[in-house]
């Protein structure tokens, strides 16, 4: 047999058998950090990385047009009937996906609010050019407001008694 040749099946043992030894060390680290994470259960995605704060369907039936000043609305139109869905996500980032009929919007943290009405609860508040809509959290109205022409849509889930 050739000493080269002898020489190297050595050196190519050794090399294999240290690949092998690492290839198992890995292999068992790997295996024990998966026991140990399943032990703690499943966790779930990451809340701060993929999650809403906030999402909800709206549907509504009613609509009014009005026009407003700074004291509010006046000079309001009938009601009439009309059939319209509003969908909002707010992801724990912020970042808000607003779907109108099916047209989306999207609105990062800077271009929308949220407050609090003493006569009808939380909403939220969007700005665009210079529109706003200000959608309540309880899905019972909705407007839009058209700064430009001083009008007001009102959008309702029920016919609005005390308008």
């Amino acid at each position: 047999m050739n000493p080269l040749f002898k020489n190297l099946s050595r050196t190519a043992l050794k090399k294999a058998s240290f690949f092998s030894a690492t290839f198992s060390a890995v292999l068992g680290l790997a295996l024990s950090c998966g026991t140990l994470l399943t032990a703690c259960g499943d966790l779930g995605p990451d809340p701060k990385a993929d999650g809403a704060r906030y999402n909800k369907r709206f549907n509504f039936y009613y609509v009014q047009d009005c026009r407003f000043d700074s004291f509010g609305a006046y000079d309001c139109g009938k009601i009439h009937s009309t059939s319209m869905f509003v969908s909002l996500r707010v992801d724990s980032d912020g970042l808000a996906n607003l779907n109108l009929d099916g047209d989306r919007y999207y609105y990062l943290e800077s271009e929308y609010d949220e407050g609090y009405d003493s006569e009808l609860g939380s909403y939220f508040n969007f700005y665009q050019d210079s529109d706003e809509l200000t959608l309540y959290k309880d899905g019972s109205e909705m407007a839009w407001w058209k700064n430009d022409d001083g009008t007001v849509t009102f959008y309702f889930y029920d016919f609005p008694y005390l308008y």
